[in-house]
Formats: C-alpha cells, sequence, structure tokens
C-alpha cells in the first residue's frame, strides 16, 4: 500500500470524522487542535489516518489524537504514524520525551505504545468522567471507560 503523510493545513469533515473515531468529544477536540500539528496519512488521494501531536513543554510532546479508518485498520498504519512522529521529532534536539495519553480499557492501544517503547508511567482516575469534555459515558470493551493511562517514551 503506497501511502504518504503530510502536514493539516485547513481541517475538513473526514479528519474530524477520524479525530472522533480516537477522542468521542468535539469539546476535547477542539481544546488542544488550535495549538497542535496535525498530519494526514493519504492513500489514494484520500485521508485515511491522522496523528495530532502537541508540544507540552520546551522537552515534551504529546500525541494528542491518533486514528485510522476502521476499513484501514489492523494494515500496520497506525504503527507508521507513530514512527513518523518518532522520527520526525527525534530529529528536533530540543525534544527528549513523547507522551501519549489512552483509556485504561483501550487494550489494542496500550499494546501498541508499548511495543512502540512507551511505559506507563501515571493513571489519572476519572479522567474520562469530566462531564465538561465528556458528557456521555464512554464504553470501550464492554467496559466502562473512566481512567485514563500516560504512556511515555524518551525520543
Amino acid at each position: 500500500m503506497q501511502t504518504k503523510i503530510r502536514l493539516i493545513t485547513a481541517f475538513a469533515p473526514q479528519h474530524y470524522r477520524l479525530l472522533l473515531l480516537a477522542d468521542p468529544s468535539l469539546r476535547s477536540i477542539t481544546s488542544y487542535l488550535a495549538n497542535s500539528s496535525a498530519f494526514e496519512l493519504i492513500y489514494n488521494r484520500h485521508c485515511i489516518g491522522i496523528i495530532v501531536v502537541q508540544a507540552l513543554s520546551p522537552s515534551t510532546i504529546e500525541i494528542m489524537n491518533l486514528a485510522i479508518q476502521p476499513k484501514y485498520q489492523g494494515q500496520h498504519l497506525a504503527s507508521h504514524l507513530l514512527q513518523f512522529v518518532i522520527d520526525r521529532y527525534s530529529s528536533n534536539n530540543s525534544y527528549e520525551r513523547l507522551e501519549i495519553k489512552t483509556g485504561t480499557t483501550s487494550f489494542e492501544q496500550l499494546y501498541l505504545y508499548q511495543k512502540f517503547g512507551f511505559r506507563c508511567v501515571r493513571i489519572l482516575p476519572n479522567y474520562f468522567v469530566n462531564h465538561d469534555l465528556y458528557p456521555e459515558p464512554i464504553y470501550e470493551n464492554h467496559l466502562k471507560l473512566q481512567d485514563a493511562i500516560v504512556l511515555e517514551r524518551s525520543l
């Protein structure tokens, strides 16, 4: 599969559809999107994936969102986007750490991130029970999502 990754300069409806796959709260997405860099994965002139990165400090960046269209999942495309971000920001000497946050019920994502060298550094209790960002309960893998896990790796 021949794909390319490019910077998103203007968000279109297909970008929001992808972002909502990984983060079901438009409020949450809009809270970080303006201060982030976003990249789209293009296949056959269509956006099939997205990754959003935000600087948390002069030495740390966080992946805020990573999503692949369901039709293309299971083809290592999320790995491709993760590796792209690791390579891109490793070459920038100012960043030392890369973080990502996910739900405690996000088993496939936890497996993927650990394959890429991410380690659990903290748990954020009741992160997804914040009614300002997540007014509706989130269920994943038949479990109610409540807590977030913060994972980190060196760049």
